[in-house]
């Protein structure tokens, strides 16, 4: 089972403009396949605001994911479809639109920052 540890959850507000674009293509070709079940943890910046556990199971076609995420910790749990781009080591994570941002494959771990 792959890890997807140390997410950090920025929890701010998300606003009409900041989602505005399309998804669009990779800037780069993908150098990872992250076709699986990603399972790790998450921490808030602000402790205080929680943290939980966070599974991501996707399937990847070409420089595009697709999966179900499920996030437990918050009164608002981010859970459901989720979809994205890979491009080169890098995955945008652009669904649930509640649950945004940007991870990095290396090897069997996947770290970053999601805003929700």
């Amino acid at each position: 089972m792959k890890m997807l540890s140390g997410i950090m959850i920025a929890l701010v507000t998300l606003v009409a403009a900041g989602c505005a674009g399309g998804v669009g293509p990779a800037a780069v070709a993908p150098t990872v396949d992250i076709t699986g079940t990603w399972v790790g943890s998450w921490v808030a910046t602000n402790p205080a605001l929680g943290n939980g556990t966070i599974q991501m199971m996707v399937k990847q076609t070409g420089s595009e994911y697709s999966g179900t995420l499920l996030a437990t910790g918050t009164p608002t749990d981010p859970s459901g479809p989720t979809a994205g781009i890979v491009s080169g080591n890098q995955v945008r994570v652009m669904r649930p639109t509640n649950l945004t941002g940007s991870l990095t494959v290396q090897g069997d771990t996947m770290k970053g920052n999601l805003q929700g």
